[in-house]
């Protein structure tokens, strides 16, 4: 799958350039941060914090709350949601606890 590069304008929004871009792709092996895979479409989106006057800060300073590069999914659905590292570490606990008490797959309540 080929992934496509943000437009320049895209880039310029970010603070970033394509090198730049495709560095932080390269770290996450050339897939979304999140999920590991690369969407049909080839388009990923750049993930950044949304931290209090981001709009009127110029792109070299936008350039430091860019997070990664995550598919729309994940974007959207998973870290675009407010989530914040406690959220996400609650989350993990509960579905750890969940997978440890759930019945096992053969009908037998480990309740």
């Amino acid at each position: 799958m080929t992934v496509r590069v943000p437009r320049p304008e895209t880039l310029r929004r970010y603070g970033l350039t394509e090198a730049e871009w495709l560095r932080i792709l390269r770290r996450q092996k050339g897939t979304c941060a999140v999920c590991r895979t690369v969407p049909k479409s080839g388009r990923l989106c750049t993930d950044h914090e949304h931290v209090k006057g981001w709009k009127k800060m110029k792109p070299e300073q936008r350039k430091r709350y860019v997070r990664g590069i995550l598919c729309y999914f994940c974007n959207h659905w998973y870290v675009g949601r407010c989530i914040t590292v406690a959220k996400a570490k609650n989350i993990l606990e509960y579905l750890t606890r969940y997978e440890a008490e759930r019945p096992d797959r053969k009908g037998k309540d480990k309740l």
